[in-house]
Order: structure tokens, then sequence, then C-alpha cells
């Protein structure tokens, strides 16, 4: 078997409505990455205690399906870069689609000695008022802060070297390894940087089934007093919400 240049993982909590698209997505980039690149490509999909068919689904797509019992976020990205086989990795939600250049763009991001790691552009699959204004809030936080998300990326063996995600975190864990590779790669000279020429289409279900008040509240109560706020799943239950997924 060809060992895979880049390992996608995508972590997948009762996703069977999502997550085929998802794999379909991720298989028109990895053609593309083929053809230019040369790199092959492995989808792996963390079954993270679903209750529906999401490991039927992702297995009939085309992904490999690795189970992690415990319901957690960071849990689950880590059992997902554990079996992962690639050099490079990086991380895809269930209710994701890629553009069809951005594994191309990621491969090219991660040969640069010069970066350690990024994220991508979020671009949502549809617009409204609220939505326009939740993106206006969270792209002045990344030109502020110099820290993305969408699909992160890196190195295994950076990964690997400060333990990956944060297990004792329910949110927010995506923010934290930007943060941590930051760290890593200062003394070494390279930056975080974000994929701006590819980008993520992410899915508005949380949005739209929050009222604005409730989502800002929430945003400002992360603000203040976060690193125990993300510890606590009370705090972080709308993403633990089976209704909200």
């Amino acid at each position: 078997m060809t060992r895979p240049t880049l390992s996608v993982i995508i972590p997948a909590w009762n996703e069977e409505k999502t997550v085929g698209r998802a794999i379909a997505s991720l298989q028109r980039a990895a053609e593309v990455y083929r053809q230019q690149r040369g790199g092959e490509t492995e989808i792996i999909v963390v079954d993270n205690n679903s209750s529906d068919r999401t490991a039927e689904v992702a297995r009939q797509a085309g992904a490999t399906v690795v189970f992690e019992p415990v319901n957690n976020i960071g849990k689950a990205r880590n059992a997902g870069a554990k079996a992962a086989r690639g050099q490079y990795i990086a991380f895809c939600d269930a209710d994701n689609e890629v553009t069809e250049n951005l594994l191309v763009l990621i491969h090219d991001h991660l040969e640069d000695p010069k970066i350690v790691g990024g994220g991508t552009w979020i671009e949502p699959a549809r617009r409204n008022l609220k939505i326009n204004f939740f993106y206006f809030c969270w792209g002045i936080y990344v030109r502020c802060s110099g820290v993305g998300v969408g699909m992160m990326h890196c190195r295994k063996a950076d990964f690997e070297s400060f333990g990956g995600f944060d297990e004792t975190i329910y949110a927010a864990e995506d923010v934290q390894l930007a943060y941590d590779l930051k760290k890593l790669g200062q003394p070494r000279g390279q930056k975080f940087e974000l994929i701006r020429d590819g980008w993520i289409i992410t899915s508005t279900r949380k949005i739209d089934q929050t009222p604005l008040f409730t989502m800002l509240a929430k945003l400002i109560g992360f603000s203040f007093g976060l690193q125990k706020k993300i510890r606590s799943k009370e705090y972080c239950e709308h993403w633990y919400d089976k209704a909200a997924r």
C-alpha cells in the first residue's frame, strides 16, 4: 500500500447526514493534489461514539474509520492523528466542504521551511445578516490575534512533539493548537499562517440555531476566564448538544 503524503482527519459525532459530503469534497481535492503534486491522501474519520450510521456512511464513502469512545473533540482529533500515516496532517470537520485546490495549497504550505503550520479561510455555506455579523466579528479576531482556524494543518512530527490537541478542553481546541504551533515555530523562525487562496465552506447550523444574543454572550464569556471555561463541558454544552448538530 502506498504511504500517503497527507492525512486528513475528520472527527465525527452523529454526522451521518453530512460526513459523506465532506469525504466526497476531499476526494475531489485529493485527485487534484495527486495530479498536480503527485501526492497521495488518506481520509480518516473518527467515529466519536456516534449513535447513528456515521461510521457506516464514512466507510461506504471510502474513508478509513477509527473509533474514539470518549465524547471529546480533542480526543477524537488525536485518535485520528495517531492513526495517520502521512508526513503532513490536516483536520476537517464533518460539516465542511473544501475548494478543489486546498490540499495542493496545504502541501505547498508545509513544504515551506518558513511555515510551522496554519489554518485556512472560512466561507459560510450561506449568508444572512446574523451570519455576516458573526463572520465580521470573527474576522476582527483573526486579524488582531494572527491566529485563525479553518482546516488546521501541520507536520505530524511537530504535532506529536507537543502532544497534539489538549484533551482537557471541550471547545476552542483548534485555537489552542494554533497557539501551540506558533510557540513551537517562533524559536525556529517559522510562522503560523492562514491560507487564503483556498478555503473551507462550512455549515452555518450552529449560528442558525443559536439566538444572536446567546451567541455573542457566549463569545464574550469565553474572552473572560477562557482557560477555565473551555475546561467545563457544561459551559461548552453548545458544542456537544445533539440538537445543534
